[in-house]
């Protein structure tokens, strides 16, 4: 008798769902899990050993391996036949950090406001989650090279900014992080992100 599923915890939230090649026609199409791109997600992109990214998962150690084997196999197979990759994206709600000078107002909303504001979003819907110290200016970090680490710890998807600079860009993305800019952000926009 087979035992109940264990809920996974999943925080990347896939921005691009639909993948393949346009040479020749495929119709095969191969669907990567949630939970097989959380995976990848954590091995591949964040470099975590297979042990510490079951704890982020809450799964055990045998049953990532097995998800991840999964997740890699499908992917080797698109890869390799040709076949359109899509992925089922279950998370329905999604986290946002903004940075500003003030924890109550988006004053100077760059990577080197004072505060790290944290957005949950939801059904259309923002809540305040929490506001911390922005190391960039309190300890005189660069942005690129302290921001996505903390945001990979707060389980960010979205970094919402009037300006960013290549760097940071790139080393956001490198996490899985997506940066959105705007000219002028209020907090009616953090609801209506584009996914």
């Amino acid at each position: 008798m087979a035992r109940d599923k264990n809920q996974r915890e999943l925080n990347f939230k896939p921005l691009f769902k639909e993948f393949g090649q346009t040479q020749i026609e495929n119709n095969e199409k191969i669907t990567l899990l949630h939970e097989e791109i959380e995976a990848i997600y954590l091995i591949d992109l964040l470099g975590l050993y297979q042990e510490d990214a079951a704890k982020k998962m809450n799964v055990s150690r045998p049953t990532f391996s097995r998800i991840i084997k999964n997740a890699r196999q499908k992917v080797a197979n698109c890869l390799i036949g040709g076949a359109k990759l899509s992925i089922h994206d279950q998370k329905d709600s999604y986290m946002v950090a903004l940075c500003s000078d003030s924890e109550d107002e988006l004053i100077n909303v760059t990577a080197q406001g004072k505060y790290i504001l944290i957005y949950e979003i939801r059904d259309n819907n923002y809540k305040f989650i929490t506001s911390i110290e922005n190391p960039v200016y309190f300890e005189s970090k660069k942005p690129g090279m302290v921001l996505p680490n903390v945001f990979v710890e707060k389980n960010i998807n979205f970094f919402i900014t009037t300006e960013i600079g290549a760097g940071l860009k790139n080393s956001l993305l490198s996490k899985g992080i997506y940066s959105i800019l705007k000219k002028k952000i209020v907090f009616e926009d953090l609801a209506n992100i584009p996914i």
